[in-house]
Order: structure tokens, then sequence, then C-alpha cells
């Protein structure tokens, strides 16, 4: 058993460790909805003003800072985009597409196959069509931000819209900054990228609640994982580095850094507290910061209302429509 606490404030404690300092957006986003011209301050560009590492700027750091909230800003309509496109049968269930790099060839709808497949060959392709599902409705995401800001653009007359204007001025930062030019990233990368990570995430809390309760059936599997969700959020307050490294060492993240592969028997991430929900496990944290790094905003999904609960809603209904308890109670 562990305490529900214990490994936020062994989180927050390792991370100053490693010499850095949590910078809450949450007041950057406040000033942006009360005035939606600081979009185009220059404040924004430096890191939002009051935050902490005003008085000593980094550049890579006040990047990260303004990427985030403009991102954390426009999630807010993912949100709402994925919870209105996401398809759906004349059951209510999610219907998932066919992955289309998956080597094991099984389409998500073949009810058949999928119940005659192995274990980890389900779980393989539901993880997978589950990040392709997403990827498309993102796709469609951005698309619409895209054509909502050329919209104003081409209509000549200065106006523009909140999201257009956090649209453009988050695509010409990314197209700035050093730190992200480095890494490749754009807002639809970023976006998948983390939503890649939040779905594995996900997974591996359904795979983690039979491998803890045992002889359990599926409706009290399902119970436990969402409710046990509010002691997993912790990550998604994290420094990349850091997040990295946790679920390196707790066998969340597979060595090939593929989202799509069963959580091991043998992980170390996911106990119980002291009520009998799921919890982290403080003892993998490994304290990491890259040289130079000072400053950590934690995702920009933990800043919107909803957002993360919405992923976990869709991966347990997931899990709950394909029998994915029964299946691993029997591991």
């Amino acid at each position: 058993m562990s305490r529900s606490n214990e490994f936020a404030s062994s989180f927050i404690k390792a991370h100053a460790d490693a010499g850095l300092e949590r910078v809450s957006i949450a007041h950057i986003l406040q000033t942006i909805q009360k005035d939606p011209a600081f979009l185009f301050s220059e404040e924004l560009r430096r890191g939002g003003g009051q935050c902490p590492m005003h008085a000593a700027p980094n550049a890579d750091d006040a990047d990260k800072v303004t990427v985030n909230t403009l991102l954390a800003y426009l999630f807010e309509r993912l949100r709402d985009h994925v919870a209105s496109k996401l398809p759906l049968d004349e059951r209510g269930q999610v219907m998932l597409p066919i992955p289309p790099r998956s080597p094991h060839g099984i389409d998500p709808a073949d009810r058949a196959a999928m119940a005659a497949a192995p274990l980890n060959v389900m779980a393989s392709v539901l993880r997978d069509a589950t990040c392709h599902l997403l990827d498309g409705l993102i796709t469609g995401w951005a698309a619409d931000l895209l054509s909502e800001e050329e919209h104003y653009r081409a209509q000549g007359t200065g106006e523009i819209s909140a999201a257009a204007a956090a649209t453009f001025i988050l695509r010409t930062t990314l197209e700035d900054s050093p730190l992200y030019q480095r890494a490749g990233y754009d807002m639809l990368s970023i976006t998948k990228t983390g939503s890649h990570t939040a779905i594995h995430i996900c997974w591996a809390m359904v795979e983690a609640a039979p491998l803890l309760l045992p002889d359990k059936d599926a409706a009290a599997y399902d119970d436990l994982v969402r409710r046990s969700l509010k002691q997993v959020v912790p990550l998604s307050m994290a420094s990349l580095g850091m997040l990295v490294h946790y679920m390196e060492a707790s066998g969340i993240e597979p060595h090939d850094g593929l989202a799509i592969h069963l959580l091991p028997k043998d992980q170390t991430a996911f106990v119980l507290d002291e009520a009998g929900l799921i919890c982290l496990n403080p003892e993998p944290i490994t304290r990491f910061a890259k040289p130079e790094e000072r400053h950590y905003t934690g995702c920009p999904a933990f800043y919107t209302p909803g957002f993360i609960k919405l992923y976990l809603d869709i991966v347990a209904s997931i899990a709950m429509d394909y029998g994915v308890y029964d299946r691993l109670r029997d591991r």
C-alpha cells in the first residue's frame, strides 16, 4: 500500500532537487481569457510576464512557457472537437479504425478475430487503433484552426478571432524557436506525440488493475480505473524529461518507445493506496534536467479542464466493450 499523496510530493521534490522550478501557466491563461489582445504582447513571448522565470530569463524555457500556454488555450477546442467528432456505433460504442501500420492486420471491427488473437496482439491492435483514431481527430482540429486563421487573413480587415490569433502566434513561435526547430516539432506533431503518451498511460492503468486486484469482475475494474484518475494526474504536471525517465524506470515505457505494448507484469509504476485506489509508486522517480533547463510547466492538457478525463473515458469504454478486463484477469 502507498499513501495517495506520496507520489506527487516526491515528484515535486525530485524536480526541485534536479534544479527545476515549476511555472504554472494558469494565470497566463486567465489573462488571455480576460484580454485576448495579450496574445500579441511581447510579455507572452517572454514567458508570460509574472512567472518566476521572469527575473532570470532563458530563451528555451521562455519558449516552452509560451508554446504550452498557447497549446493549453487551444486544447479546449481540441477537447470539444474530440468529444463531438468521436465516431460511435448504434450502441454508443467507439468505432476504431484499422491501424495502418499494424503488423497484425486485424480489423478491430472483426470481433471474432480480436477474441481469437493472443492477449498481447489484441492489446497492441486496440492501443494502435486508439492512437490512430485520435491522430485523425487531432488533424481535423488543426486543419480547422489553420482554415480559420486563413479566413481572417483573406478578409484583410485586421479582425481576427482569439483562436486564430493563438494559432498564428503558436505557429510563428514554433517556427522561430531554436528549441522546437532542433526537435522538428510543429503544432500537429507536438499534440499527436502528447496524445500518444496520454493514451499509453491510460491503457497502462487499465492493464494494471487486474495485476493489482486479481479476481474482480470487469465492472469493478472499470470503476477502479475511473476513480483512480486523480491519483495518476500528477504525471502530467512533470517536466518532459522527468516524465520519460519515470516511465522508463517503472516499466511503463517499452524499449522501442511505441505505445502499442501491453503493460509488463513486472511494472513498478502502479500500486494501490490506502483507500484501495490505483496510484503511482514514487520509488522509480529519477531526477533529470537538461543543461541550462531551469523551469517546467507540465503538459498543456493538465490545464484544460476535462481533457485527460476524456481520454481515459475513451480508453476505459473501449476496454469494457472489447472484454479486455476478462482477458487480462486470465493473463
